[in-house]
Formats: structure tokens, C-alpha cells, sequence
């Protein structure tokens, strides 16, 4: 997966986009013993890594992000209203102050 990882930031780069681009990296969710697919926090908190302008280089989210927050989070970053019944929030810390400006 690092590899992969490494030749998309290549790509990336090389088409001078690097600069502008928010690279999200997430899983599925995960499941509880030998269930999967309830509602329980062990099925919905998922492993989230970003990288990109305006985020916070280095640091460690210390809320829990899950599958419910995916979403407004890329609302957020492309300027758009999440719908109402969206239940998820925006990860808002993991944003610098200054890419906060749009709310």
C-alpha cells in the first residue's frame, strides 16, 4: 500500500497538481467479534489519514472520526452544504486555522 501511496503523490507531483490536492486515506469500517454491518462505535470508526493544503502536518486526531463524517468532511473542503439528514460532521480539527475561514 505505501508504494501505491508513494506512486499517486509521484503522479501527483509531476502533473504539478500536488500542491492543490487533498489525498484521503481511509478504510472500511471494521466489525465487533464475528459480526459486521451494526451500528455499534467498533463498526464505525474507521482509520483516516489526510494530507494536503490546509491540513495540520503531523498531527494526531484525537476525536473519533467514522464512516458518517467522511462525506461532510469533503463537503466541507469543496465548499458545498452537507444535506440535513446527513448525521456526520466535518473533522474540523484537522484543519489549520486559516482553512477554516469557510465556514
Amino acid at each position: 500500500m505505501d508504494h501505491l501511496i508513494g506512486e499517486l503523490l509521484n503522479v501527483l507531483r509531476t502533473t504539478g497538481t500536488r500542491e492543490h490536492t487533498m489525498v484521503i486515506m481511509t478504510a472500511d469500517h471494521g466489525g465487533k467479534g464475528k459480526s459486521h454491518g451494526e451500528a455499534t462505535i467498533e463498526e464505525l470508526e474507521i482509520p483516516w489519514i489526510l494530507n494536503g493544503p490546509g491540513i495540520k502536518v503531523g498531527h494526531e486526531i484525537k476525536t473519533a472520526v467514522n464512516t458518517y463524517d467522511l462525506a461532510p468532511t469533503i463537503a466541507w473542503v469543496l465548499g458545498l452544504r452537507a444535506p440535513a439528514c446527513w448525521i456526520g460532521q466535518p473533522v474540523m480539527e484537522a484543519f489549520q486555522p486559516a482553512a477554516r475561514k469557510r465556514d
